[in-house]
């Protein structure tokens, strides 16, 4: 071999030898200088009470530290790897057009008909208002129409329901230019007895929603505002899908539970507890978590677990990155990308594929050093 040969080896060892020196570094130090992002209402610091959220009295959960994960540490009762068919099972369900939502351990979903109903909100012109069910005042607001159970709408519930919009629209405004001039309809009962009675859902539901019509119905409990707030999240949200390419449901009910939990002030008491979890490296692989399509038939223990993981890479897309990133990358999903072309264009490197953004969602779920939310 001659000089040049040998000068040839030496120079591409060493630019090698640099490049994983560089990698060694990002991965371990520089990511950590990243700007982060606080957010105060932290689940994975809260009890199951929604009253612990606002209080936060209670430290971060000290974790026994775990390998990343594999498949077989996954818990018994998990499957490793989860249907090809895109979903739980194979049952299609129909479109409904009014969707009930559990009294207790909410977990509601909504399916594809109710989902890709959505966009017809966002057409112009007048529209009536729904009239006031029997023994319900109305009241007409910037944002909603009010109907409450009793003699007037309470100035304590038009101040809540129009700053929850406000809170809401922090993270979701862009993708709901429509609420400026249509409105949605609140039916807020006193008692489950008058919910039942002009809705006629059975006993155990806690709320109903009609996507496609901008209703929801509850009654009073400690849930109702979370409930209204997961649910005006679809209503929002989901209307920036047209009916061609809906929102795929693991980032529907991501975006969904993050509103709810961290600006409708009500955790679900299983979030926590699945977000341990994960934390320990349970889970499901990303490529099939978000396959699925309908959770319909599915193991309560599954469902809850795919909704906290769901809820999870949501938190960290929309925390990763300042700017318009996460609205880029939903836009390019809209737009009938691939998922990982989105991620890429809206985030760059190294997200150019959905293995690399697992292992840096799983990187930062253990140490909050990506995008600092679990510090």
């Amino acid at each position: 071999m001659d000089i040049l040969a040998k000068l040839r080896v030496l120079f591409w060892g060493l630019v090698l030898g640099l490049w994983g020196l560089f990698m060694y570094q990002y991965m371990n130090e520089d990511m950590s200088m990243l700007k982060r992002f606080r957010v105060g209402k932290n689940p994975l610091s809260a009890s199951a009470s929604p009253a612990a959220v606002l209080k936060r009295n209670l430290q971060n959960p000290q974790l026994p530290a775990q390998p990343a994960y594999p498949a077989a540490q996954l818990p018994a009762q998990l499957p490793a790897q989860l249907p090809p068919q895109g979903t739980m099972n194979l049952v299609r369900p129909g479109a409904a057009a009014i969707k009930d939502i559990p009294a207790v351990g909410m977990i509601p979903e909504h399916s594809e008909g109710e989902r890709t109903a959505v966009p017809a909100g966002r057409a112009g012109g007048e529209e009536k208002y729904p009239p006031a069910p029997r023994g319900f005042a109305m009241k007409v607001t910037r944002h909603f129409v009010v109907y409450e159970e009793g003699p007037e709408v309470s100035a304590e519930l038009e101040e809540t329901v129009e700053a929850l919009h406000g809170s809401i629209m922090l993270d979701l405004v862009a993708f709901s230019p429509w609420s400026r001039e249509k409105k949605v309809f609140i039916f807020f009962s006193q008692s489950q007895e008058t919910y039942r009675r002009i809705t006629g859902r059975p006993g155990w539901s806690g709320g109903a929603a009609s996507l496609s019509e901008r209703k929801i119905y509850l009654y009073k409990s400690d849930e109702a505002f979370g409930i209204l707030a997961h649910e005006l999240t679809h209503i929002y949200f989901d209307s920036f899908f047209p009916a061609s390419t809906p929102s795929p449901l693991w980032l529907s009910e991501g975006v969904a539970t993050y509103i709810q939990s961290e600006r409708g002030f009500s955790t679900p008491a299983w979030l926590s507890q699945n977000l341990a979890l994960l934390q320990r490296g349970n889970g499901f692989k990303l490529g099939d978590m978000v396959r699925i399509e309908n959770l319909q038939g599915a193991d309560e223990d599954n469902v809850r677990l795919w909704y906290a993981q769901s809820y999870s890479v949501v938190r960290f897309l929309m925390k990763l990155k300042s700017g318009d990133a996460f609205y880029v990358f939903c836009r390019n999903l809209r737009d009938g990308k691939p998922a990982a072309q989105s991620l890429y264009q809206a985030y760059g490197m190294p997200y150019n594929k959905l293995s690399s953004l697992e292992y840096a969602w799983r990187y930062d779920l253990k140490t909050g050093k990506i995008s600092g939310v679990n510090r």
